[in-house]
């Protein structure tokens, strides 16, 4: 068991910072007022309950990781007749709440660390750093943030399915829904996925997202077979040409041409992917939209 240790009153300046850390024995926890900072509470063995009035009963085991506000009551249970750890990680600062949100770690619910051991240690360091008095507040303050990127690291994260991944799944590209499927790949996997979404509009080729997340594009490729059932380029292709209909419906007037630049595809080859993807070329389409909004126009008369 780790003393909860405090680091006094912070400096203004900083933007993140560490209020305190410890460890207990599986024991309950009662604080009526909250905490004054935002605490991350680490479940070693056995795990317990925290009831948070207004929200219920929220069940840690152990090997999990629950983020809490400042000033949200609670009180934690322990399981009876399983012995555990708990542990208790304060942060202050102006920054704390929009990188604790970036990074992901503000959930509803308690959640899986892929590398507990890992995120423990990180922990322990921290404690014994605090404790000996051999580090300033300021160095503690990048341990936190190193502490918090590690965490991120370690999140077993999975990209929601957003409406063009339903279009296309409607479009014959399928999906298994990665949450059902706990495999160590899945963290590169909805990495690359998340590149491929966000610059869809770049010239972004798959060798540069397999780099990124550190796969080679076979293994990335396997991982793209196995899930949604194409290649990461067919995957990568449809996300664009979803993303070009969509243009195109929300801008009635524009030009193919204008289309295909905004989703990072030469005009030609758009026209000819779209084609094979929808049935029909995008000129096609543009004629039957501008067609009905003119006949859904208030000067418009039927003869």
């Amino acid at each position: 068991m780790l003393a909860f240790r405090l680091t006094g009153q912070p400096d203004s300046r900083m933007p993140l910072y560490l209020y305190g850390v410890g460890t207990q024995e599986e024991r309950g926890l009662h604080r009526p007022d909250g905490f004054p900072v935002y605490q991350l509470f680490l479940a070693r063995g056995g795990g317990g309950q925290f009831i948070i009035p207004g929200k219920g009963t929220l069940v840690m085991g152990g090997g999990q990781m629950l983020a809490l506000e400042p000033g949200i009551p609670h009180e934690y249970i322990p399981q009876s007749k399983v012995s555990g750890e708990l542990a208790y990680i304060g942060i202050g600062g102006a920054s704390v709440a929009p990188v604790l949100q970036a990074a992901g770690i503000l959930r509803e619910e308690p959640f899986t660390l892929s590398e507990f051991d890992t995120i423990w240690s990180r922990m322990t360091a921290l404690w014994v750093a605090l404790d000996q008095g051999k580090m300033s507040i300021w160095s503690t303050s990048v341990l936190i943030y190193e502490l918090i990127l590690d965490i991120t690291r370690v999140m077993a994260e999975v990209v929601p399915m957003t409406g063009s991944e339903e279009a296309m799944q409607q479009n014959g590209v399928t999906s298994s829904r990665l949450q059902d499927t706990p495999d160590a790949g899945l963290e590169g996997l909805n990495r690359a996925i998340a590149l491929m979404q966000t610059h869809y509009q770049d010239d972004l080729l798959l060798k540069h997202v397999a780099n990124a997340v550190g796969y080679s594009v076979q293994h990335l490729n396997r991982l793209f077979h196995q899930h949604y059932g194409v290649t990461g380029h067919q995957y990568m292709q449809r996300w664009r040409l979803q993303k070009g209909l969509e243009w195109l419906n929300n801008h009635p007037q524009a030009s193919v041409k204008e289309a295909a630049e905004n989703v990072g595809m030469e005009v030609n080859y758009f026209i000819r992917m779209y084609k094979r993807e929808f049935g029909e070329t995008p000129g096609k389409g543009m004629k039957l939209r501008k067609q009905i909004e003119l006949e859904q126009s208030p000067g418009h008369q039927d003869n």
